[in-house]
């Protein structure tokens, strides 16, 4: 136990939090093999058909999505407005939050200036709205004035047939109808909570970080927010509480670790960013730093698959196994070759060229290459005739 010790703190640096490698998924897997068993006779065989069931039904949702279904929920999935800011993989839940919660109108225009700004298909007005000669690329007269440019604009080339014109621009360039705030998300299957109900409870699911220019940002999860345009076009946004992004609010120790100080604030004027830009962050107590300081880990949820990534290779530098630097318990690389070469087995051998060679010790070799052969494997042919017929020593 206490030879443990002294390895427990380099493996909570290469593991992280105790909850990203403890054996309770593994367990719970377990147990659903034992209820994959419906002939007790023949156990395996109810596990490896149920297992391959399951993973060919995994797969081929993954990729069909709710196309297996019937045509009515082809329907109620499938995206009525074709824009980058609307998906339908946000789903909000629990009761709207009260009237404290509730946006006033000037942060629903501050909303809406964020989603229009923000918008992949806006983005040729954007440019267009700056190089007019009473604007000149003043970002803050721009920001005043673009929103009502838009609507304008859109009004007018309705029935010009202009190609970057659409229906759901119309729509977008209204005010919203309705804001509603709501306590928690779930995005891409990641369950989010509010700062105020995620208090109460010892789970947490608060924390987001967005990624800027540069930049990454911190924060906790205020409420959701939906914005609700004309013909039910739904924008969700995430109102956060960001922290301060500065040196003295942000430090990064020698292994990696980033500590934020969470009894800051800032960008107080812009708190929102789109549900499905952010993702989760859990936060743990800086014992070094004190109460108000906490270590930001990203949380990659479980059961969660990316269909487009699979089968595919993602460009970059591939990371090196981690090994122990002195294994122990391994036999020796020597013995193992005498072994196997004795009782009659192939080796296939590793040369310095990285290339495999294929080597039967019963086979006769040339002159040539038994100098070569002799440097690779200990001689054999010093063990006795006892030897060779006893497999008392046989190590495998």
């Amino acid at each position: 136990m206490p030879h443990l010790m002294i390895h427990l703190p380099q493996q909570l640096l290469l593991t992280g939090p105790v909850h990203f490698t403890w054996m309770y998924p593994m367990e719970r897997q377990l147990g659903e093999y034992k209820d994959y068993v419906t002939n007790k006779s023949a156990p395996e065989g109810c596990i490896a058909e149920a297992y391959i069931a399951h993973e060919c039904v995994t797969y081929m949702k993954l990729y069909l999505g709710a196309s297996l279904g019937a045509p009515q929920a082809m329907e109620e999935h499938a995206p009525r407005f074709n824009l980058s800011i609307v998906s339908s993989d946000v789903e909000v839940g629990g009761a709207r939050l009260s009237a404290e919660y509730a946006l006033s109108d000037e942060e629903i225009a501050i909303a809406h200036w964020w989603v229009l700004i923000n918008c992949e298909e806006v983005k040729y007005w954007k440019e267009l709205h700056l190089n007019f000669p009473e604007v000149d690329g003043d970002l803050e007269y721009h920001n005043m004035t673009f929103a009502n440019y838009f609507r304008t604009w859109m009004d007018m080339i309705k029935s010009d047939d202009n190609p970057n014109w659409s229906h759901e621009l119309l729509l977008l360039a209204m005010q919203p109808q309705r804001a509603r705030v709501y306590p928690t998300c779930t995005v891409n299957g990641v369950k989010f909570v509010s700062e105020e109900r995620d208090s109460r409870r010892r789970t947490q699911n608060s924390g987001v970080m967005a990624k800027g220019h540069g930049l990454d940002y911190y924060g906790v999860l205020h409420s959701v927010v939906e914005l609700v345009y004309a013909e039910g076009m739904k924008v969700h946004l995430f109102k956060c509480r960001w922290f301060d992004t500065g040196a003295q609010s942000m430090k990064m120790d020698q292994y990696g670790n980033l500590s934020v100080n969470t009894a800051t604030s800032a960008y107080e004027d812009d708190p929102f960013v789109f549900a499905t830009s952010v993702k989760q962050v859990f936060y743990l107590d800086d014992l070094a730093r004190g109460d108000a300081w906490k270590i930001a880990n990203i949380v990659h949820p479980r059961n969660i698959y990316r269909a487009a990534t699979l089968g595919v290779t993602i460009p970059g530098p591939e990371a090196d196994a981690y090994q122990e630097p002195n294994a122990v318990g391994i036999h020796d690389v020597a013995t193992v070759r005498q072994n196997n070469v004795k009782h009659g087995r192939v080796l296939r051998i590793r040369d310095e060229d990285s290339t495999f060679i294929d080597v039967d010790p019963n086979e006769e070799t040339d002159d040539d290459s038994d100098d070569e052969l002799r440097h690779r494997l200990p001689d054999i042919n010093s063990d006795t005739e006892e030897d060779s017929s006893d497999d008392s020593d046989y190590e495998p």
